[in-house]
């Protein structure tokens, strides 16, 4: 009998445990909006503007010592660096939430990985290799992102942010074989 009691009262906890998910106050998160929001447009743009480069150098991986490359690679880096370093975003005070720290931490490392993405692009530009390694981090930045935004300003349009996307990857000079992707 006591065995029987204690394992009910067990089970009630673990259930109580899993379902009372941390909620974020609406005034956590205006708080947390007024310190974010213009950064995390500058992020927004940045994942853009990235993908859109890796776009650009896998068509034409010959014009990345051009200008406008050039510039855009600056761009990018401005909107990282408005965004904030990964230091001082982890030093930036937050209104005290598990929840919100997971999401700000979510946000850090999508700062991380395009850091080393710019990083990994601006390299093998010049030599010539491949940049799998750039559109994985994108990708996940990407992830990041979308996930924060959609916990930051509440939307709830019961769609999925799709998954990072696995990226091939090729020895430097290799060229895929379209036909077998088809397969």
């Amino acid at each position: 009998m006591n065995l029987k009691k204690h394992l009910h009262i067990f089970i009630l906890s673990i259930f109580f445990v899993i379902s009372c998910e941390e909620k974020i106050s609406d005034d956590q998160l205006t708080e947390y909006k007024s310190t974010m929001d213009v950064r995390l447009g500058h992020l927004g743009n940045a994942i853009i503007m990235q993908g859109r480069l890796l776009d650009a150098f896998n068509l034409r991986n010959d014009r990345s010592d051009e200008d406008h490359f050039k510039e855009a690679e600056e761009l990018i880096k401005e909107h990282l660096k408005s965004f904030g370093r990964p230091d001082d975003l982890r030093n930036i005070k937050i209104p005290n939430s598990a929840k919100l720290r997971q999401v700000h931490n979510q946000l850090i490392e999508a700062s991380e990985l395009l850091i080393a993405a710019s990083n990994a692009l601006e390299d093998n530009a010049w030599l010539g290799g491949s940049v799998t390694f750039a559109e994985m981090n994108l990708e996940q930045a990407r992830v990041n992102f979308q996930n924060a935004v959609k916990i930051v300003y509440k939307i709830e349009d019961n769609k999925e942010i799709k998954p990072a996307m696995e990226y091939e990857e090729y020895d430097v000079g290799e060229k895929p074989d379209e036909l077998d992707k088809l397969k």
